[in-house]
C-alpha cells in the first residue's frame, strides 16, 4: 500500500521530475556531442620518442670515458641528468617559445615535403601552441627524456612528435642557454663542453588510446541519475508542503472519521452523469 502511495505522489508530480531530468539531459547531450568531435578527447593517438641530453665539446667530440677523467665522468653524468630534468620541465618543453618553434618546424617539414604525412593529411589544430603544449607529457630517466604526444589525429601526432625531436636536436642550446664546465677545466682554460641533444629513439607509430576525456560519458550518465534523484526528492518535498486533500482516502486518514457518503464530481459541460455515478 505504501509503495502505491509513493507511486501516486511521483505520478502526480511527474512534471517536476521531467523538468529537471529534461534540463540535465539537454546539457548532457550537448556535452556528449562536443566529446564526439575529433577535438573532444574521447579517443586520441599517441606517439613517444626518446631524446638524450648530454654534453659535447666545441670540437664536436662527444665526452666519454676515453677522453675524460673519472672525476669529470661523474660530473658530466650528473650535469647531463640535471639538464635533462630542466628540458623535461614545463618551463622548457611546454613553453610557448618551444611550442611555436615546433609549429615552425612542422611548416618547414610540410614545405619541404607536402606528402610527408600523407596526401591531404589531417594534422588537427597543429597551429595552436597552447594545444601542442597540452598534448605533451614527459618522463625523465637519467639523461633520457621520453616525450609522449597525445593528439586527435594520427598524422598530427606523428608530425608533432617528429618536430619536437628536430627542434630539440637543433636548438637545445637556446633553451638550456649556458655552457657547462667544472673548476679544473676553467682553471686549465680548457674548452667547456656544450649542451647537446640527439634523438635516441624515433617517434613510435601513432596508436589509438583513450583520450583525456574518456571518462566524461560516465560522469554525464551519473549526472542524469543524480538529476533523477533530485527530481524525485523535490516531488516529495512539494507534496509534503501541499496540504490540500484530494481523495476520500486522504480525508479518512487525516480525520480518522467514518465516511457515510461521497458527493460525485460535477460533470463537465455537455456530458451526462453516468448511471454508476447516480447510484
Amino acid at each position: 500500500m505504501e509503495l502505491r502511495h509513493y507511486w501516486s505522489i511521483i505520478w502526480r508530480r511527474i512534471w517536476i521530475i521531467a523538468l529537471i531530468v529534461g534540463i540535465i539531459a539537454i546539457y548532457s547531450g550537448y556535452q556528449y556531442y562536443k566529446l564526439r568531435q575529433p577535438e573532444g578527447g574521447l579517443k586520441a593517438y599517441q606517439s613517444t620518442l626518446t631524446i638524450q641530453i648530454g654534453l659535447q665539446a666545441p670540437n664536436n667530440s662527444v665526452i666519454t670515458s676515453s677522453n675524460a677523467t673519472s672525476n669529470n665522468i661523474s660530473y658530466y653524468a650528473s650535469t647531463s641528468e640535471a639538464l635533462a630534468d630542466e628540458f623535461a620541465s614545463d618551463q622548457v618543453i611546454k613553453s610557448s617559445t618551444f611550442d611555436r618553434q615546433v609549429i615552425q618546424q612542422i611548416q618547414a617539414d610540410l614545405q619541404q615535403d607536402p606528402q610527408r604525412y600523407g596526401a591531404n593529411a589531417d594534422l588537427g589544430s597543429w597551429q595552436d601552441p597552447t594545444a601542442i603544449g597540452a598534448a605533451i607529457t614527459t618522463l625523465r630517466s637519467h639523461n633520457l627524456v621520453d616525450v609522449t604526444v597525445n593528439w586527435s589525429t594520427a598524422a598530427g601526432t606523428r608530425a608533432i612528435a617528429t618536430a619536437i625531436g628536430e627542434v630539440a636536436a637543433a636548438h637545445i642550446g637556446s633553451y638550456l642557454d649556458y655552457e657547462v664546465g667544472n673548476a679544473s677545466s676553467q682553471a686549465n682554460n680548457a674548452a667547456q663542453p656544450l649542451v647537446t641533444a640527439r634523438i635516441f629513439s624515433q617517434p613510435s607509430t601513432p596508436a589509438l588510446v583513450a583520450g583525456p576525456n574518456a571518462n566524461k560519458p560516465a560522469l554525464l550518465l551519473a549526472l542524469l541519475v543524480v538529476g533523477l534523484l533530485i527530481g524525485i526528492a523535490l516531488a516529495f518535498l512539494v507534496e509534503y508542503l501541499d496540504d490540500r486533500i484530494r481523495s476520500s482516502q486522504e480525508a479518512l486518514q487525516l480525520l480518522q472519521l467514518p465516511s457515510y457518503g461521497e458527493v460525485p464530481r460535477a460533470p463537465a459541460p455537455g456530458h451526462r452523469v453516468s448511471q454508476a455515478a447516480q447510484k
